[in-house]
């Protein structure tokens, strides 16, 4: 009479599978029970590890895709959407953690990226049409006789005040559709007194107050302080 099928010593001192009729190739763990029927045993599973990564690269995917949607801050907002990218990149490879918080924060930095450029380029054409813009709030649109017996002054060469660099930078915002600051007046004068003690020079700061852009070698630099302007300013 045969031997009914399971797990037999072969006679090498392991445990091998006996099918009823002959040796198979399957061989039971050392460390495993002996005897018909026994099993290999499973592994237990690898504990899971916080997704800690992936949840700080969505929280500044979040916040960068905010700071791009706005023209003044784009460039912050572009860097922190980069910094998003690359930490949920590498909590995409954490081993044991969930996966989803990274994926999630590696598609709002191309998504939010994206949609800050469009609204920057939307920005953009919309001053390239529009060159002079609407008189900043609180400003007078008519120029001033000077007497006739008095120097000729051009008062486009003055630097703009503090006020009305506010002034200007309020109204280009309401512009763009963006009223966040419409009751933040301390942000406003914040921005104006900020941009007005850089390293702008006056014609850029004049034109900037009269037609809302810079054009030329400044461009840069106004970008870039205005950024700064309102990270800092907000911040306060």
């Amino acid at each position: 009479m045969s031997m009914p099928a399971g797990w037999y010593d072969d006679g090498s001192g392991r445990q091998r599978w006996w099918d009823g009729a002959r040796w198979t190739d399957d061989y039971a763990p050392a460390h495993a029970a002996t005897g018909p029927q026994a099993a290999p045993v499973t592994p237990a599973p690898a504990a899971r590890v916080a997704p800690v990564l992936g949840f700080v690269g969505l929280g500044l995917a979040v916040l960068g895709t905010v700071l791009a949607c706005i023209p003044a801050t784009f460039g912050v907002g572009a860097f922190v959407l980069v910094a998003a990218f690359v930490v949920s990149l590498i909590g995409l490879f954490r081993k044991g953690a969930p996966k989803w918080p990274s994926i999630i924060g590696m598609i709002l930095s191309v998504v939010g990226g994206a949609i800050g450029a469009i609204v920057l380029i939307a920005s953009l054409l919309a001053n390239a049409t529009d060159p002079v813009g609407p008189a900043p709030t609180g400003t007078s649109s008519t120029s001033t006789t000077q007497p006739s017996d008095s120097p000729t002054t051009d008062a486009s060469d003055a630097r703009p005040s503090p006020d009305q660099l506010g002034e200007t930078i309020l109204a280009d915002l309401q512009r763009s559709g963006m009223h966040q600051y419409d009751d933040d007046p301390e942000w406003v004068a914040c921005w104006g007194q900020y941009v007005y003690d850089s390293d702008l020079s006056d014609e850029a700061l004049q034109e900037y107050v009269t037609t809302m852009d810079v054009q030329g070698e400044e461009r840069e630099l106004m970008g870039s302080v205005s950024a700064e302007a309102t990270v800092s300013c907000s911040t306060q």
